[in-house]
């Protein structure tokens, strides 16, 4: 090395950098995607905030091979990563009511959990095999997925809305399989 950093150095260097564009970002998405959804519905906020992601994942695999493209997408993703926790508290208080919100919003984030622990090892996976944007195509389509999910999900009916969360339910609410004249 006759000046500047190592490759080590740089490619320490360049992670640091990116997990601080994702942080500050991830700060200031909580705070953008609230205040969205207090302006167009929860929804709404929801239904794009996942599209948006999803696209934002499949643009990540030509960007990541760029440094400055790296930083931008890492900000992007960390952006709407951090409406998860703005959005998805607001819409389960307002779809089950404050005082559901204790014993739905577990099955909410039981799911991010589970999304959390599954990914990121098929993430490394992939990526010991060199296929890092096979994973971030999973991630893309599992987002657009989401958003679809979103879109198809309507509010529970009054009387049902305080009751705890059931798969039937589930399926009821989504008005999938849904037989009008059965009471969940």
């Amino acid at each position: 090395m006759t000046g500047g950093m190592s490759s080590v150095e740089a490619n320490a260097a360049a992670g640091t950098a990116m997990a601080v564009f994702f942080s500050l970002a991830n700060g200031v998405g909580r705070l953008v995607w609230g205040t969205l959804s207090d302006r167009f519905g929860r929804k709404l906020s929801i239904i794009v905030m996942a599209a948006s992601q999803g696209v934002l994942m499949f643009a990540f695999i030509p960007m990541a091979g760029f440094e400055y493209s790296l930083y931008l997408a890492a900000a992007l993703i960390g952006f709407n990563f951090g409406g998860n926790f703005a959005l998805f508290p607001a819409i389960t208080a307002d779809r089950f009511g404050n005082t559901a919100v204790g014993a739905n919003y577990p099955w909410v984030f039981l799911a991010y959990g589970v999304g959390g622990i599954l990914f990121p090892i098929l993430g490394g996976w992939l990526g010991d095999m060199g296929n890092f944007p096979l994973a971030f195509a999973i991630c893309g389509a599992a987002c657009v997925i989401g958003a679809i999910a979103a879109f198809l999900v309507f509010p529970p009916h009054h009387d049902e809305a305080e009751h705890r969360f059931t798969f039937k339910r589930f399926l009821h609410n989504a008005h999938i399989f849904e037989d009008e004249s059965a009471t969940v």
